[in-house]
């Protein structure tokens, strides 16, 4: 290399080769910083610089007190668009995978019942998937449905199937148009470990509420993803001056 190419940026680019190369996967632990500034025959704060280097690049992320991971792939979401997550990973060119935790019927809480305008005390449908990318958790998206629908729902295969499919191609159902509120959230417990995370992590939820053509609510999806794995973004158009409407 060019000797006069700082040493950060001759590690950063060894690291980032082997990130992209797949050497380093997403979710991988690096060594920690003194192991690797050994290895490269630097100081601390030449080590440090190189890592900053990647993180502003988003391809690691630090977790205090764990130490320093490769980044998962993230999220590109334009919220103006109505889009599945999944689909999203898919345009990215990522190798999606979903694996069902389960299904069952429950009494929804407050915002459920209220968004599937379930009468009071009535049991609702409730599919619970994790998205995976190249093997790594992604997303954990629990999807309502009032119990008619949920019943007939059951019966598909969720794994093979998108939700949307099945409801489109065995119950003549498709969804018209939604309404979506993305919060920031800490992950409990229980969606840190499906997602692989500590409890407590800075993450988003996604509250999205799925209509027919005739505006019947049909589907309730709350969806948690870690706040290093999803952006949100706009397409923007400014009116040109002296323009009339």
């Amino acid at each position: 290399m060019n000797a006069r190419v700082p040493r950060y940026h001759r590690i950063a680019e060894t690291l980032r080769e082997k990130i992209r190369d797949g050497e380093l996967r997403a979710g991988a632990r690096l060594d920690n910083q003194r192991q690797l500034a050994k290895s490269f025959g630097v100081t601390l704060m030449t080590l440090r610089q190189a890592l900053a280097v990647l993180e502003r690049e988003d391809l690691i992320v630090r977790r205090h007190g764990l130490g320093t991971f490769v980044a998962a792939p993230s999220i590109d979401y334009d919220i103006l668009q109505l889009r599945r997550f999944a689909g999203d990973l898919l345009a990215l060119g990522e190798q999606v995978a979903t694996r069902v935790l389960g299904t069952r019927f429950v009494v929804p809480d407050r915002r459920v019942a209220l968004a599937l305008a379930a009468p009071e005390g009535a049991r609702v449908f409730v599919l619970e998937r994790l998205r995976l990318v190249d093997g790594h958790p992604m997303s954990l998206q629990r999807s309502y449905l009032p119990r008619q629908l949920g019943e007939e729902i059951a019966r598909a295969d969720l794994e093979t199937t998108p939700l949307g499919d099945a409801l489109e191609f065995k119950l003549g159902i498709v969804i018209a148009r939604a309404h979506e509120t993305v919060s920031a959230v800490r992950l409990g417990r229980r969606e840190a470990r499906e997602l692989g995370c500590s409890a407590g992590v800075a993450a988003f939820e996604s509250e999205r509420i799925s209509s027919d053509a005739g505006g019947r609510p049909v589907v309730f999806d709350r969806v948690f993803i870690p706040g290093d794995r999803f952006r949100i973004t706009r397409e923007l158009h400014y009116p040109l001056e002296g323009a009339t409407s």
